[in-house]
């Protein structure tokens, strides 16, 4: 199942970020670390949403039981094409 993000969910402190997503069964706490080299958070939800269900369903839970996602989550951009 996909996790959502919360409406009124998200706190931003300084370079994280904090979410309450929900799925049909459960809520979570996930965690946006170092959110200045990844960019805009809201903008890229629907990417972090995905991340931390995949994350979740593999038991990718940090030591304080939250979902924590990188910069090395995130999906490298492809190379511009030289034209």
């Amino acid at each position: 199942m996909t996790l959502m993000t919360m409406p009124g969910k998200m706190r931003q402190d300084g370079q994280h970020t904090l979410l309450v997503m929900r799925d049909e069964r459960r809520c979570q706490a996930v965690c946006i670390v170092d959110d200045g080299t990844i960019g805009d958070v809201t903008t890229k939800l629907g990417l972090i949403e995905a991340i931390a269900s995949r994350k979740l369903a593999g038991g990718e839970l940090a030591f304080d039981g939250r979902v924590w996602i990188t910069p090395a989550d995130m999906p490298v951009p492809a190379p511009a094409a030289i034209s």
